[in-house]
């Protein structure tokens, strides 16, 4: 009898883990605006190089062109769980990332080298677009 495997999604909560615990192994600044990090997230959704990474998030699109993927219930778990903190500030609230080096190695080791690498890639390429277009920014120092 042969069993079928069963290939589990990366649940929105985990996608913040593995998110949070990259960028704070890459040296990135912990702190992010949530709503522009929903923002600019969009942009890979339908990337076929991420697009694994997304299939337990909800994208949400609008007419006036306010598109984002939904990651409100796993911030709400990540500030319960300790993963991030709220600070709020200019009407905007922002998270930072309450992991060490060592949780971050610990958090990311529980993921495959194909999530932890499209990951690495995606952070890299979100901040390069940070650097690039200074209109728009995801984390403020």
């Amino acid at each position: 009898m042969l069993k079928e495997s069963v290939k589990k999604n990366i649940t929105a909560f985990a996608f913040l883990n593995l998110l949070s615990s990259t960028i704070v192994l890459q040296g990135k600044t912990p702190i992010f605006e949530n709503q522009q990090l929903q923002k600019d997230l969009y942009d890979f959704y339908d990337n076929p190089d991420f697009n694994f990474l997304f299939e337990d998030i909800c994208k949400k699109e609008s007419i006036e062109e306010n598109n984002y993927i939904d990651l409100g219930d796993a911030f709400q778990l990540a500030y319960a769980l300790g993963l991030l903190s709220m600070v709020q500030g200019s009407g905007n609230l922002k998270s930072v990332i309450n992991l060490s080096e060592e949780e971050s190695r610990n958090n990311i080791s529980q993921f495959n080298l194909k999530e932890t690498s499209a990951m690495n890639e995606l952070i890299t390429q979100l901040y390069l677009s940070k650097t690039v277009d200074k209109s728009r920014v995801l984390v403020k120092k």
